[in-house]
């Protein structure tokens, strides 16, 4: 659970990017960034209920200033976190008894469908274990639902802001500073150890980069943050 709380930094990219967007070259070799159409290959075990190959798909950032720009980010990590409970409540007759596998893999899915989408690097594996880190809280959120009553399963979690800190905008990229909590669904552990310490306010510090006419992360840092 402590990779959440540790900076993923991808300098070299970065340098590169901002070279790329103020008209410049770099002798660097830059990453392929997201493609916009891709969907992953279902990685469901095929014991699991069917998937299509496109059913989990990630919620973008859309750009816009700083403000909305940090609402976005919000808007689209709550999503991830969330990522395919929806398609549980579509293997119909199977509440609660979902196997683990099945929900691994779904997690899985949702894990690639983000990494594809909103960040600028696959590859590192410093974002990898980032990565890692949300599919165990998506693995999380989907084994709550399993087990939750139906009358709850209508509130989701989600990241809440509690304070922007400081925010900025160029035509290379926005840079966002602000801190924001995780509200577990109604009915879910509270105990903030059980998501990642992300539960408890938590400073945000995010680069992002246009791509696609959305936002897509370069880098994002988060850690403990005092005062609360």
């Amino acid at each position: 659970m402590g990779r959440y709380f540790r900076t993923i930094t991808t300098a070299v990219l970065g340098l590169a990017l901002v070279g790329g967007l103020g008209g410049c070259t770099s002798d660097l070799q830059q990453p392929p960034l997201p493609t916009a159409s891709q969907s992953p290959e279902s990685v469901l075990d095929a014991s699991c209920p069917i998937l299509p190959p496109d059913a989990v798909q990630a919620v973008r950032i859309p750009q816009g200033n700083p403000e909305e720009s940090i609402a976005n980010v919000l808007n689209s990590y709550s999503s991830w976190v969330n990522a395919g409970t929806d398609i549980l409540k579509g293997w119909t007759g199977t509440a609660g008894t979902v196997p683990d596998a099945c929900l691994d893999g779904l997690a899985e899915q949702s894990r690639i469908a983000y990494s594809q989408t909103i960040f600028t690097t696959q590859t590192d594996v410093a974002w990898q274990d980032y990565y890692a880190g949300q599919q165990e809280l998506t693995a999380q959120a989907l084994r709550n639902a399993v087990g939750t009553s139906a009358d709850r399963q209508g509130t989701p979690g989600r990241f809440e802001l509690l304070k922007e800190i400081s925010s900025s905008a160029t035509v290379n990229g926005t840079f966002l500073k602000f801190d924001a909590i995780y509200r577990p669904a109604p009915g879910t552990p509270a105990d903030p150890t059980d998501w990642a310490g992300l539960a408890k306010p938590t400073r945000w510090y995010v680069e992002l980069v246009p791509f696609d006419g959305f936002f897509i992360i370069n880098y994002i840092e988060q850690k403990p943050a005092a005062g609360y």
